[in-house]
């Protein structure tokens, strides 16, 4: 890469993400990295088709398609929360490395089309094409649903959108890459029966959530829970509740006798906690909402965060 493909910057990007972009293609050119870099490869790597990701939850569905054929970069990291993620320079040089871009495309990678202006010349997919989205409300306006991946079913719509994106930027590899995604679809499968089955043990009238923001509809509408309240009252965490709204849902947790509160490990749950503890019930801080667990957690793969919420869910509500 050279300076001289900033020529192709249009005017049209912001200030902050040409400064960004700028700063890190200087230290791409003069070797400004260090070795963890995610963007520095081996001649062999080099050969591989180079993928970024934006979201972890797509990072990990690439992972079980791409395996080893393809060099593949996540920008936002497990343990992160989405809502409020800003990207790094680091992260709009693999960004313009790229040859292939996997996208989320409902709101949570929005931050992804200032950095585009800059030019890049890759391919780019939103793999949540073909996913019928909730609606929800927010500030008076209906607005999509993002957390589409808390479905099996969308998983799979998801794996089938990565699988032919690969196939269409590298043929060489496609019977790899469909192997690889009907192997990861029929393990959904499995996942999405063994979830079911723990929560079919739950007690029906004890089939309720209350969870920090309103992140768990699509896990709800699948499985046959009950989402009854949000201590953050949207799909965003960075909404925040008034004393009403948190009034209002200390009330409907008494009268509908709700057993416990779930919040995430990528949110605050101060305020669920105490929303907990004001209404005697137990508290869940480690949900895997809008991330996921970190490596070696058991919650790093899309299938192992959704048996680890289906667990932590029935024991709690048992």
């Amino acid at each position: 890469m050279t300076f001289f493909c900033w020529a192709r910057v249009r005017l049209g990007i912001s200030t902050a993400a040409s400064g960004l972009i700028l700063l890190a293609t200087v230290f791409s050119a003069c070797g400004g990295g260090n070795g963890d870099s995610p963007t520095t490869s081996t001649p062999a790597a080099d050969t591989k088709l180079h993928v970024v990701a934006t979201t972890v939850q797509i990072t990990a569905l690439t992972k079980e398609v791409g395996g080893d054929k393809i060099q593949l970069t996540g920008i936002i990291p497990a343990g992160a929360d989405a809502h409020e993620f800003e990207p790094k320079p680091s992260d709009l040089t693999s960004i313009e490395n790229a040859e292939l871009i996997l996208r989320h495309g409902i709101g949570l990678d929005d931050w992804l089309d200032d950095t585009l202006e800059a030019g890049n010349d890759a391919t780019v997919v939103t793999v949540t094409d073909g996913i019928t989205t909730a609606k929800d409300e927010e500030d008076g306006e209906e607005i999509d649903d993002p957390h589409v991946w808390h479905d099996p079913d969308n998983d799979k719509i998801m794996i089938d959108d990565i699988s032919k994106a690969l196939d269409n930027a590298d043929p060489d590899n496609e019977l790899t890459y469909d192997a690889n995604a009907a192997a990861y679809k029929q393990k959904l499968d499995e996942t999405k029966a063994q979830v079911q089955w723990m929560i079919d043990e739950i007690p029906a009238e004890n089939r309720k959530l209350v969870t920090n923001h309103d992140a768990f509809g699509y896990f709800a509408r699948a499985f046959g829970l009950e989402v009854v309240g949000a201590v953050i009252p949207s799909i965003s965490t960075q909404s925040e509740p008034s004393a009403k709204d948190t009034a209002d849902l200390l009330d409907t947790i008494r009268q509908q006798h709700v057993k416990a509160i779930f919040a995430e490990s990528s949110v605050n749950s101060q305020l669920a906690t105490t929303l907990a503890n004001d209404a005697g019930v137990t508290i869940v801080d480690d949900l895997y909402g809008d991330s996921l667990g970190p490596p070696g957690s058991g919650a790093d793969t899309v299938d192992g965060m959704l048996l680890t919420n289906a667990r932590k869910i029935a024991d709690a509500l048992k």
